[in-house]
């Protein structure tokens, strides 16, 4: 992470940002054998994947950041997407993601689990989408 102090539960991070590009579009349409697209509104997916490539750090780093065992596998849990309105290609979005909680439980699987639930927000002043994930990541060491 970088030299800045590391965020903390209930703070929003600093701005990124995600372009959203017609060859981007295209690219995952192609891949996902989707259909062309007939107008400006771009493949839902990038819901998911402008919330994580416009964060301003990646997503490994920020987890690090906040104590989390990142190199240790974390699985995604849950993500749900809210969509205001869909997403247009040629559109440059602001990316921002709040920290809503971290929480310690025990885990079958791990014997500690620690849990980060983040929600981040695509938008140009209003919003167009907004991503929850909960993530569970091994606890490395006690509290």
């Amino acid at each position: 992470m970088t030299q800045a102090a590391a965020p903390k539960v209930g703070e929003t991070l600093p701005a990124g940002r995600f372009d959203l590009t017609a060859a981007r579009d295209d690219l995952v349409r192609r891949m996902s054998d989707a259909p062309a697209r007939s107008d400006q509104r771009a493949h839902p997916i990038f819901a998911f994947v402008g919330a994580l490539g416009g964060l301003p750090l990646p997503i490994a780093d920020l987890s690090t950041g906040l104590g989390l065992a990142f190199a240790d596998g974390p699985v995604l849990a849950r993500c749900q997407i809210d969509a205001t309105r869909p997403l247009e290609v040629g559109r440059c979005y602001t990316v921002t993601a709040r920290i809503l909680d971290i929480q310690r439980k025990p885990s079958r699987r791990f014997g500690q689990a620690d849990h980060l639930h983040l929600a981040i927000t695509l938008s140009d002043g209003a919003p167009f989408t907004e991503t929850r994930l909960h993530i569970i990541f091994p606890a490395t060491e006690t509290p």
